[in-house]
């Protein structure tokens, strides 16, 4: 459900939140990940001739592979973060809707006639 930008929403005790920006932050976070999926670590590496040792080449290679692991890791964590701010806008523009379809229906009903009043 995506949430138009630059929406406030003031809650209890002076906290606000900005709805749009939540949204913005799990768009972000998921643009890194795509650019990630498309770049991978382990094309920076080049080939063994590049390197001129075999020696080196293996370790630039090791070094690689475990910066690839570090990133999916991170990456993993990143997807996690990603939904929660999602989740959040969403859940925050569901309580409130929910908040103020029960407001207008206790308005609504201090505006009918009082059944108990016509009885005195």
């Amino acid at each position: 459900m995506p949430l138009t930008g630059g929406v406030w929403r003031i809650l209890s005790g002076g906290f606000q939140v900005d709805l749009g920006a939540l949204e913005r932050a799990s768009e972000g976070v998921n643009s890194v990940l795509l650019d990630l999926e498309n770049e991978k670590i382990s094309d920076i590496g080049g080939k063994s001739a590049d390197y001129g040792q075999d020696g080196f080449a293996g370790v630039v290679s090791d070094f690689c592979t475990r910066w690839e692991l570090g990133v999916e890791n991170l990456a993993k964590d990143a997807r996690e973060i990603a939904s929660r701010l999602s989740l959040s806008a969403q859940t925050y523009v569901q309580v409130e809707g929910a908040l103020a379809a029960h407001i207008a229906e206790t308005f609504q009903r201090s505006r009918d006639v009082d059944p108990a009043a016509g009885k005195w």
